[in-house]
């Protein structure tokens, strides 16, 4: 699998985020893609997606955006078989942490059984085709996480 940092459409096809706001595709190979989150400026709470409300301290516009580094450590994950319509299986799913925020994601670089996975190991993000819209042709693109070393030769 190549490096992705910047993927590109399909011939003849626009891309289109899973949802606006999650996460931001580069432009360029130089840049980096990250997640969009917000972090508490009274107590520190990150998430993702961005709240408006800390629902650690309860403070209400306390959440300030909060770009997430892009690079975590694997918490947990399972192989799912069945699917939404329109969504491929199996996959893998799991959390990964990342920046103080639990993320659940799409796990990629990685066969399905996911056999190389181990709990604690790098990940890092990538934006990649989540599936194509039926109704308008359109990719779906969305964030997913895989190995550090899945993109590089190595597994």
């Amino acid at each position: 699998m190549a490096d992705i940092s910047a993927v590109k459409p399909t011939a003849g096809k626009k891309q289109v985020p899973v949802e606006e706001g999650l996460f931001y595709q580069p432009q360029s190979p130089k840049e980096k893609p990250y997640l969009i989150g917000a972090k508490c400026k009274y107590c520190g709470y990150t998430c993702f997606p961005r709240l408006l409300v800390c629902p650690r301290c309860q403070k209400r516009d306390s959440m300030e955006l909060f770009h997430l580094s892009g690079k975590g450590k694997l918490d947990t994950f399972s192989t799912c078989n069945s699917a939404l319509p329109g969504f491929p299986a199996p996959t893998i799913q799991g959390y990964v942490e990342i920046d103080g925020a639990r993320i659940w994601t799409l796990i990629t670089g990685t066969d399905l059984t996911g056999a190389e996975l181990k709990f604690g190991m790098e990940m890092e993000l990538v934006i990649e085709k989540l599936r194509d819209d039926a109704s308008t042709g359109n990719e779906i693109i969305s964030y997913k996480f895989r190995p550090v070393n899945a993109g590089k030769g190595a597994k």
